[in-house]
């Protein structure tokens, strides 16, 4: 097996996710174009497009609220929050609207937003 460093092993469990399953997105501040400020999603956008690879504005509240709905919705995002700092102010989007929208959809959808951090 072929040593990684983190940024490499977390860009190619991506690359074979959106290969293995169309559902599976990426959204956060410059993932697209730029690759992400560490350069995770490096090439991902070029490779699956700009609607699985989303460029969004800089608002955690607002990427993780827009995760939290595609999930409903059926899809499997994945977000980057660019540093940990930014991370608590996002937590009202995932207790508040994630942990009850999970009781009332349908129990057997098990699609959840993924937050990396």
């Amino acid at each position: 097996m072929a040593k990684l460093n983190m940024v490499k092993a977390l860009n190619q469990a991506l690359f074979q996710e959106m290969e293995r399953d169309a559902d599976v997105l990426v959204l956060g501040e410059d993932v697209g174009v730029d690759g992400g400020v560490f350069r995770v999603t490096d090439d991902l956008q070029r490779t699956f497009g700009s609607q699985r690879v989303i460029d969004s504005p800089l608002a955690e509240a607002a990427i993780i609220g827009t995760a939290v709905g595609m999930a409903l919705y059926g899809l499997k995002p994945v977000c980057e929050i660019q540093f940990s700092g930014f991370a608590f102010q996002c937590s009202c989007r995932t207790a508040g609207a994630s942990a009850p929208s999970s009781i009332t959809r349908n129990p057997r959808s098990s699609s959840t937003p993924t937050f990396p951090g």
